[in-house]
């Protein structure tokens, strides 16, 4: 093999490089999917953009009016750095229950990301999917019966 044809040993490290560099970008840059708004995904969706932009008034319009209702729309407890992705769906047209995981910043910096799995109960009122039962991110609240 002749020596002028032989690649520098550095070649093969720099464009491995450039090409993981290049996929990060490309995934960071990547919008979230946009669920349709009339499904029990996209109702959950809708909520937990507006609990993440900290519109507890447009959140609380995905609460169903019978169900487990905190007593604010204030939450107790959840990040505004949230991300989600939805892990199941099951639906009977009346109910579904929607499980996504969600990636939280801790705001402690020494703590990192925590991340779980929650799941909403939802009701179909008149059409619109409506959550019975919000959990995330009203922890520390007793909810009211209403009926």
């Amino acid at each position: 093999m002749e020596e002028g044809r032989r690649l520098p040993g550095w070649i093969l490290p720099t464009v491995a490089v450039v090409v993981v560099i290049a996929l990060v970008a490309v995934g960071l840059s990547r919008e979230p999917a946009e669920l349709d708004p009339d499904s029990p995904e996209g109702a959950v969706q809708a909520y937990i953009q507006a609990l993440s932009a900290g519109d507890f008034d447009e959140a609380a319009t995905y609460w169903a009016t019978d169900g487990c209702l905190p007593p604010s729309n204030v939450p107790t407890a959840g990040a505004p750095d949230v991300s989600a992705s939805l892990v199941s769906v099951d639906d009977n047209d009346r109910q579904a229950t929607v499980v996504v995981r969600l990636t939280e910043n801790s705001t402690d910096p020494l703590s990192g990301l925590y991340e779980y799995e929650e799941w909403f109960m939802l009701v179909n009122e008149d059409g619109a999917w409506k959550i019975s039962q919000p959990s995330w991110p009203y922890y520390d609240q007793v909810c009211e019966e209403t009926a």
